[in-house]
C-alpha cells in the first residue's frame, strides 16, 4: 500500500496560497506550531481545512492530495462546493468492493471485520492510508472519492 504523504500535502497546500507556513497559520486561524505539525507531518491536515483550499481556490484534490495535474479546477472558485460527508466517504470506499461481505472486505485490506462494520456504519471514518489504497489500486479520483464528483465535474 502506498504512503499517505502528509508532507507533500502541506506543501502543496502552502505553495496554493503563496505563503509561508506562518501566514498560513494567520490565514488559517490555527498557530504557528499547528502549521509546522502538518508541515513536519506530525499530524495531518484537517479535512476541512482542505476542503475550504478546495472549495476557495478552485484547487484540484487529486493535484493537493498526490500532485497529479492540473493543479486547479477550470474554474477558480468551486461552483458546486459539496460537504465532506464522511459516511458517504466511507460509502464510496466501500462501494469499491461490490458484492463482497465485511468478512471478504476486510481480508483483502488485512483489517479486522470489525473495523469494515465501523466504516460501513459511519462510526469510524475510513483513514486517509485505506483512501489513498483507493485511489492507487480500484483506479478513483480523490475528487470522486471524497466528494463524488464524476471526473468531467472535476475538469
Amino acid at each position: 500500500m502506498h504512503m499517505f504523504n502528509r508532507v507533500g500535502i502541506y506543501e502543496r497546500f502552502a505553495a496554493s496560497h503563496s505563503a509561508s507556513y506562518a501566514e498560513l497559520a494567520v490565514i488559517l486561524g490555527v498557530a504557528r506550531q499547528t502549521t509546522h505539525n502538518w508541515m513536519v507531518g506530525r499530524y495531518p491536515i484537517p479535512w476541512l481545512r482542505l476542503k475550504t483550499l478546495v472549495d476557495e481556490q478552485g484547487i484540484s484534490w487529486d493535484w493537493l492530495i498526490d500532485g497529479v495535474e492540473p493543479q486547479r479546477h477550470s474554474h477558480t472558485k468551486n461552483t458546486f462546493p459539496r460537504p465532506l460527508d464522511r459516511h458517504a466517504i466511507n460509502q464510496r470506499f466501500l462501494s469499491l468492493f461490490p458484492g463482497m461481505s465485511q468478512a471478504k472486505v476486510a481480508k483483502e485490506l488485512g483489517i479486522n471485520q470489525t473495523t469494515v462494520f465501523k466504516w460501513e456504519h459511519g462510526i469510524s471514518q475510513v483513514p486517509w492510508e485505506r483512501l489513498r489504497y483507493a485511489v492507487s489500486a480500484k483506479g478513483v479520483t480523490w475528487e470522486w472519492l471524497l466528494e463524488g464528483r464524476r471526473q468531467s465535474e472535476a475538469l
